[in-house]
């Protein structure tokens, strides 16, 4: 059998890296082969002291903004702020990704990010002016415009910290990790700071907690950089895309998982709600639904490459329609809980698993536009989800919203993983030759 069949029966294609004829070989695989370089570990450190705070307060704003309105509507409301300023920066986003070096975008970025929250804590002391759900809603919409620069620098700064893109796969799982390790351990420490404290003490740990991930970023040593002057098109990560069919079918899928079965997180108050529970019952939600994502993302991360990335990336969202869907009529809380841990673990494997096909697909010359209009697909529409779930479930019910939401996403999972199947038997037949990337000037490389 040769080399090339092997690896496609495993999921893990050859891929050029922009020299012809050159191939990017997996290592033998560790579940940590990515800690190997300092600049990552660094980063890993930083970023898990951060997104734990991060997630204290996302806890903390959609509790408080439900117990001022009691309203499934400006759950969603607030959720949908961040998109428009997002939407409408994430292409430049990008493309200041690919001009200007992505560790002095991401000081800048999570400077203002800190600052933000540290206003946010202020206004949760009620000692001014008492706090309102649109405040909460002006600060998300600040935050989206942040991320939109944020997001695409640090997605294309990955590959950076690694080095070997042989060690890209294993780093973008241990960055999902991380993440919802972050995701389980915050809302635990926001349940506990709630109780005890109240939303004002959440949202400043959360702006003392960016210094972290500031000081991680400063302490790194990389190349230095000078700002690319050459005129490059904003749109290339558009065209790189829609160009490479097996690329658009993953972000198109990861856009329907956003605007689907990833906005059914707005709800989460709702749900506690339904089942009688309250900030307590709210935090053990988030807290098992992390765990959920922290189990799948190590399991990306140990024996991942052991299965074929389609079925990973489609098998992933058909899971979690099917937890979310149980969930709709399960009968008591702890059942319901079994349920939102499988809907996260099904979740990182969709997200670990596209995300990962895309980085290895892409150039670096190209990498931060790419990665603004995955981000834009992935960002935006969640909270787009979550705004329409919102008032679905304000007039239907909060099941009824879940169940339409399940139903839409896999008939796009269907859709795209028919059309995939489509071309992979015409390309064994010899119909259908290999996407080819986009041609790239020399003038279009990365400096450095």
């Amino acid at each position: 059998m040769s080399q090339e069949i092997h690896e496609q029966m495993l999921g893990r294609d050859a891929r050029l890296d922009g020299k012809p004829g050159e191939m990017v070989r997996t290592p033998p695989h560790s579940p940590f082969v990515a800690l190997r370089y300092r600049n990552f570990r660094l980063f890993v450190v930083g970023q898990l002291i951060s997104l734990a705070g991060t997630w204290m307060q996302m806890v903390a704003q959609q509790w408080v903004v439900f117990s001022i309105t009691r309203s499934a509507a400006w759950l969603g409301i607030v959720s949908g702020a961040s998109a428009i300023p997002y939407v409408a920066f994430s292409v430049l986003g990008g493309h200041t990704a690919d001009r200007y070096p992505r560790r002095s975008i991401l000081v800048i970025t999570q400077g203002a990010a800190m600052m933000f929250a540290g206003l946010l804590a202020l206004l949760a002391t009620n000692r001014w002016v008492t706090m309102q759900a649109w405040h909460i809603a002006v600060l998300a919409g600040l935050m989206g415009i942040v991320n939109a620069f944020n997001m695409p620098a640090q997605q294309a700064f990955v590959p950076e910290m690694v080095e070997d893109r042989a060690a890209l796969g294993n780093a973008i799982a241990l960055n999902s990790l991380m993440f919802n390790t972050a995701r389980f351990l915050g809302p635990i420490f926001a349940g506990a700071v709630l109780v005890k404290l109240g939303a004002f003490a959440c949202f400043g740990l959360n702006a003392v907690s960016y210094i972290a991930v500031i000081i991680s970023l400063l302490m790194m040593h990389v190349p230095k950089e000078e700002p690319i002057d050459r005129n490059e098109s904003v749109w290339e990560g558009f065209r790189f895309i829609w160009q490479n069919k097996s690329v658009f079918r993953t972000v198109a899928l990861i856009g329907a998982a956003s605007l689907t079965i990833w906005s059914v997180s707005t709800l989460y108050p709702v749900i506690a709600a339904h089942f009688g529970r309250g900030a307590a019952g709210y935090s053990a939600i988030m807290s098992l639904n992390g765990v959920g994502a922290a189990v799948g993302g190590l399991l990306i991360a140990t024996i991942g490459h052991q299965f074929p990335r389609r079925i990973l990336v489609y098998g992933g969202p058909i899971v979690c329609c099917a937890a979310f869907l149980a969930l709709t009529f399960a009968p008591t809380f702890y059942l319901a809980l079994a349920c939102l841990f499988g809907a996260g673990f099904a979740m990182i494997v969709l997200g670990v698993s596209a995300q990962t096909k895309v980085q290895e697909d892409v150039t670096d010359a190209l990498r931060g536009r790419v990665m603004a209009v995955y981000s834009l697909v992935f960002s935006a529409l969640m909270p787009l989800g979550g705004l329409i779930i919102g008032f679905v479930a304000e007039h239907a019910g909060p099941m009824n919203a879940i169940r339409l939401n399940t139903a839409l996403c896999a008939a796009v999972t269907v859709v795209l993983f028919a059309w995939s199947q489509r071309d992979v038997r015409l390309a064994g037949a010899g119909g259908v030759r290999r996407p080819v990337t986009p041609r790239i000037s020399p003038d279009s490389s990365r400096n450095g």
